[in-house]
């Protein structure tokens, strides 16, 4: 009884708790095996959450109830008696795998055929009026002499020392199955899958004219299209992977590409006579749930199903704050303006964010796979330059930018 208890507590264990993950995973984006994801509903908790929402209720009604769910189904399994019920179980699958072998069995087997009792010798031999009487089946030990007078059949002997020749039966043939009734014609096997089938046409009695010979620079007959080709692929390849640099280019601004702002990467800064553009491009691939509150002095993170990173608007806030000190300390005057843009992942709570985003003056975009649709296009956000910057004055300002003091 405890051996039973046991089992049936561990297997269903196992499956109930990969049950929850399951459901919680699919529908919240939480793992109960990650300590992180309790600690940030630890942390909404304590932060005053106000639970309003269907899905944040049956959110914590699924987590208060699972345990006790999880005891009550574990001791109604451990009621059942699995032993009995498995034998039975295996009884059945038995009983039903014997009466099939025993029918198949019977279908095998030969039928024999009943034996019949031989007829009575009489001793007396009537003739029947029958006139489909046969002589030789009712008086089998007549002599050839008696049976040639009764029949009226003329009796010829043999010749002396001969034999009667039973008549060779004929020799049965030879056993053929359409299957193996193969031709020896080569036409038989002539068939090719990919082939397309062509109406047949007579023969022609005019000569085909002779293809002319393949020129021996064959590369450079082909070379145009596989230039074509390949500039089209490097084109392409192009756009997508500097397609913010192009919109940068496309909008009129000069563009300082990889720079460092207080231990922030920043992909590209787009400069106009009196504005900059921080462009962040957020590669991380996947679905993610954003959030940008702090707890506890820490950075606000976006959440994965398998992992958390420190948000990009939250970096790239910092790399504007820098970049405002530093024209500041310059004596430059520039808007900035800070863009991240969603390239590869998808950010599930996107609607959600619009107005915290806009609080944040930091405008979230997206471009090439970037999701969902909701997000303005990068290309659409971005406003066009408002002139052309002094070439003197780039120059100070790319100096200033590279610096990282």
């Amino acid at each position: 009884m405890l051996l039973r208890i046991i089992v049936v507590g561990i297997l269903w264990s196992v499956l109930f708790i990969e049950g929850i993950r399951v459901i919680l995973m699919t529908n919240w984006h939480f793992d109960i095996f990650r300590l992180t994801h309790w600690q940030h509903a630890w942390n909404l908790w304590r932060s005053g959450w106000v639970i309003d929402e269907t899905k944040e209720w049956a959110f914590i009604l699924i987590v208060l109830a699972a345990v006790p769910v999880w005891l009550t189904i574990w001791a109604a399994l451990s009621i059942i008696n699995w032993e009995t019920l498995f034998q039975n179980l295996w009884n059945s699958i038995r009983s039903i795998l014997k009466n099939i072998m025993n029918s198949n069995f019977s279908k095998v087997l030969p039928k024999t055929n009943s034996v019949k009792a031989a007829p009575t010798k009489k001793t007396n031999v009537t003739r029947s009026k029958n006139p489909s009487y046969s002589l030789e089946e009712n008086t089998p030990n007549l002599s050839p002499e008696r049976r040639a007078q009764l029949t009226g059949v003329p009796y010829k002997p043999h010749a002396p020392g001969a034999k009667n020749k039973p008549t060779p039966k004929p020799a049965p043939k030879e056993f053929s199955h359409s299957l193996f009734e193969l031709s020896n014609d080569d036409d038989t096997f002539d068939f090719d899958l990919f082939e397309e089938s062509t109406p047949e046409t007579k023969p022609s009695l005019t000569p085909e004219p002779m293809a002319p010979a393949p020129r021996n620079n064959t590369e450079k007959s082909s070379s145009p299209r596989k230039r074509n080709d390949t500039a089209g692929e490097n084109k392409n390849k192009n756009y997508h992977s500097n397609s913010t640099f192009e919109v940068l280019k496309q909008k009129g601004y000069e563009i300082i590409s990889g720079i460092t702002l207080n231990d922030v990467y920043i992909d590209f800064v787009g400069v106009s006579q009196n504005s900059i553009c921080l462009c962040l491009n957020d590669k991380e691939i996947g679905d993610w749930l954003a959030d940008e509150e702090r707890f506890n002095d820490e950075e606000p993170l976006w959440f994965s199903e398998s992992s958390h990173r420190i948000s990009p608007v939250r970096k790239i806030a910092i790399a504007q704050t820098a970049l405002n000190d530093k024209l500041t300390s310059a004596e430059l005057k520039f808007k900035v303006n800070a863009y991240v843009i969603e390239q590869i992942g998808n950010i599930i709570n996107a609607e959600d964010m619009f107005d915290i985003w806009k609080d944040l003056h930091i405008n979230v975009t997206r471009i090439d796979r970037g999701t969902p649709k909701e997000i303005p296009l990068f290309a659409k956000k971005l406003e066009d330059a408002d002139g052309h910057v002094d070439k003197a004055l780039f120059d100070k300002l790319k100096k200033l930018l590279r610096n990282n003091d």
